[in-house]
């Protein structure tokens, strides 16, 4: 007959699960992952006039600079063609 395995051994291997579960708890929970950046903010050199809210990044390097013409919208003339339906 084979003897049953002694408590100590028991018990260590009770130890070692429960460490274990801990670890991994404390991993997800983010308490060995890397400090927080501080937040950098940007500013706009414009001026905001509907209300809402700018989007500014950091400019990419290697990117294109594009000039885009300042023209007023203006709305199309209605026409007396009748239109695609």
């Amino acid at each position: 007959m084979t003897e049953p395995a002694s408590k100590s051994s028991n018990r260590l291997l009770l130890l070692i699960a429960a460490l274990v579960i801990v670890i991994a708890a404390a991993w997800y929970l983010g308490v060995f992952g890397k400090p927080e950046e501080a937040k950098t903010e940007l500013k706009a050199d414009v001026t905001d006039l509907s209300g809402g809210e700018l989007i500014v990044t950091e400019p990419t390097p290697g990117e294109v600079p594009v000039n885009v013409p300042d023209t007023p919208m203006t709305n199309v003339p209605p026409s007396a063609s009748p239109s695609a339906q």
